[in-house]
């Protein structure tokens, strides 16, 4: 019936007897007007997300390292100055090259685990499967009982160890900065320990737990993250470089700022074919941050946030939810510190022999709240606020930032089933020295160290 009462107004305006305008003209008006909506659309969808089609890389895979230092002094962000630790690092490792300031490269080189891996880690040495040699860098935790020492844990200057070990490198040096207690989890003893840490809101390391042992072993399984994820496309962070900055709310009134990272799309699989090329991938080039949250992790991919417990989990109530980052080798996450409670466990990477080199490693560089004048944080209010304002990468202008020279802290370096314990406003800078999977639960805040910060605005 529809069709015979048009085709009669068809005929009714050729033979002249309508004077209504063509159907035909109403349904092409019709048209246009929504093909124009649906671009308005499009467009207004594309500012609110900020999101962008990701684009598969081209680059063919090279098993050689390209230790090339590309990073020029047109194409780095405003706020970075100078030339980057990295690259004279690289420099330094020559023939007749220098280091820092033009002072000849010194080598700090002894003799590694000359009685053997165990007894090195007895006597408080920090044992990688490539260090070419160690020094002592904490102290017998066993000492401490169930009070930490008011000192605990040590820092040193951040310069110094920058210098050591420059953030841009991804190369492990001999000489580590580290002062965390780390505590056996088949140990009672080293258990109570930690519960008693955690109460007076200090960081440690938690190693050797079973569960966490085993879903490192599971997603470091070529094909397991690939059947959990599937081809679903997955928030990740964008960056001109290897360098990721948080930011949220409003711009406020920071005329010219710009968001120095953008959100994309992309499925686990496209993620992992960036991460295969990323020791050939220059620190100036795109580099990728990927993200799984909640409703897509819960805690029964790791089941010691899944019930209470007193080292992972004490307030389950108080929980966010399993956030997890997947990083690769270069990507630093800058220093920043959190207001909650914090857990992250680090759950392996692909294995070496699918082409991911140093995998299921991170570097955190931290510093206690204390050091928040020092560190020069992004306001309130800011974008980016409770971020370091300053690049540690690179040399640091210290007229502009004189504190800066007094900046103390210290390293950890996280292997597969690590858990690291970070309190409430403690600073971390984190650099992922490998492809590696990391997730960390929130639980509540504490006001143990707040006071610390009210002095930095906040």
């Amino acid at each position: 019936m529809k069709k015979r009462r048009f085709e009669q107004r068809l005929d009714d305006y050729r033979n002249g007897k309508s004077k209504k305008k063509s159907p035909q003209r109403r349904l092409r008006a019709l048209g246009i007007i929504g093909i124009v909506a649906f671009v308005v659309y499009c467009c207004v969808a594309s500012l609110v997300t900020q999101e962008e089609v990701y684009a598969a890389p081209s680059r063919p895979y090279s098993s050689i390292l390209d230790t090339r230092e590309k990073r020029q002094a047109d194409g780095v962000r405003q706020f970075r100055e100078g030339a980057s630790w990295g690259g004279q690092w690289r420099a330094s490792s020559e023939p007749g090259g220098v280091y820092m300031e033009g002072k000849p490269l010194v080598a700090r080189r002894r003799p590694a685990y000359i009685q053997g891996e165990q007894h090195a880690r007895k006597q408080g040495y920090h044992v990688t499967t490539d260090s070419i040699s160690v020094d002592p860098i904490r102290g017998n935790c066993s000492a401490y009982g169930l009070k930490p020492p008011q000192d605990y844990p040590r820092d040193y200057l951040l310069t110094d160890i920058v210098q050591n070990w420059p953030p841009d490198s991804i190369l492990v040096p001999p000489r580590h900065f580290m002062s965390l207690c780390r505590f056996d989890y088949s140990d009672p003893v080293q258990i109570k320990q930690a519960q008693a840490f955690r109460k007076a809101e200090v960081p440690f390391i938690v190693e050797n737990n079973a569960i966490l042992d085993k879903v490192a072993k599971d997603w470091s399984t070529p094909g397991f993250l690939e059947r959990r994820l599937g081809t679903k496309k997955y928030k990740a962070e964008k960056s001109d470089d290897n360098h990721f900055m948080y930011y949220g709310g409003s711009r406020g009134h920071l005329r010219g700022w710009r968001p120095p990272t953008n959100d994309v799309r992309m499925t686990y699989n496209e993620w992992l074919s960036r991460a295969l090329i990323a020791r050939n991938t220059s620190i100036l080039e795109e580099h990728y941050y990927f993200r799984v949250s909640p409703p897509d992790t819960t805690p029964r991919d790791i089941p010691v946030f899944a019930k209470e417990d007193p080292v992972f989990m004490p307030y389950p109530r108080l929980s966010k939810g399993v956030h997890c980052r997947f990083g690769y080798a270069g990507i630093i996450a800058e220093a920043h510190f959190d207001g909650s409670r914090n857990i992250v466990v680090e759950l392996g990477g692909p294995p070496s022999s699918t082409g991911h080199a140093n995998s299921g490693r991170r570097r955190y560089v931290m510093a206690k709240p204390g050091q928040c004048e020092n560190t020069y944080l992004l306001p309130k209010g800011h974008p980016s606020g409770r971020h370091s304002a300053i690049d540690w990468s690179r040399p640091v202008n210290l007229q502009k930032f004189p504190k800066w020279s007094q900046m103390r802290g210290f390293e950890v370096i996280l292997e597969p089933g690590d858990a690291l314990y970070i309190p409430s406003f403690w600073l971390h800078y984190i650099v992922s020295l490998g492809t590696n999977f990391q997730c960390n639960a929130r639980s509540g805040h504490s006001e143990v160290s707040h006071e610390d910060l009210k002095g930095c605005g906040f």
